[in-house]
């Protein structure tokens, strides 16, 4: 037998065994660079996505509420147009209590409240309630359309580059809720998607109280 083999040199050894199956340190270095990169890749892909999905707007409810006017204040007035394209006003309803939300079709707790919401203001619009929908960050035209789907009956408005209305009430959490009374005083702000029981329960109290019995 040869004695240049295995047999000749004595059994592998397990010092022997882990220095063979050991990748050189070079490659080592090569295989770590690679892995960060893919991990890189995948954080800025799901950045990527949920930044386009809405999720940058999601948890930031603190920011915004440092930004938006206080409660207590008189509600700043505005003007944009609504989805046909007519001038509205804030204080067109001057003397009405009104529930202002700013959302959009792209963000998906905007979606996921949309039915508890027409709901809620299909009960509470024969009280006198106003409610103005404020469509940002998309055209006008996908706002219509995503209203219409949905069998929306408030007011739907659109400030697609937000510069009718950002100045006044910038928005970093979608959708944000704000419920001014009749006095144009702001009397709760909700930055969270909303189900039916709990809008009700907000929006009521920018109503008159209910008349005592006689």
């Amino acid at each position: 037998m040869s004695a240049d083999s295995p047999a000749a040199s004595g059994p592998l050894q397990p010092a022997d065994a882990v220095a063979e199956a050991s990748p050189e340190p070079g490659n080592r270095l090569r295989q770590g660079v690679v892995g960060v990169a893919i991990a890189l890749v995948i954080v800025a892909a799901a950045w990527f996505v949920g930044g386009r999905a809405g999720w940058d707007t999601i948890g930031r409810g603190g920011v915004n509420m440092t930004l938006l006017p206080k409660v207590g204040d008189v509600a700043p007035d505005f003007q944009t147009t609504d989805v046909f394209g007519n001038p509205v006003k804030l204080s067109d309803f001057a003397g009405r209590p009104v529930w202002l939300m700013f959302w959009g079709s792209w963000c998906p707790p905007c979606r996921a409240e949309f039915p508890d919401i027409q709901s809620a203001y299909s009960q509470l619009e024969p009280e006198g309630l106003v409610m103005l929908g404020v469509s940002l960050r998309e055209s006008t035209l996908d706002a219509a359309a995503y209203a219409g789907q949905n069998h929306a009956t408030f007011l739907v408005l659109s400030d697609p580059d937000e510069s009718d209305t950002g100045a006044v009430y910038p928005i970093v959490n979608f959708p944000t809720h704000i419920f001014i009374d009749k006095d144009g005083v702001i009397r709760s702000i909700m930055l969270e998607d909303m189900d039916t029981a709990q809008a009700l329960s907000e929006a009521r109290k920018i109503l008159d109280p209910a008349p005592n019995p006689a």
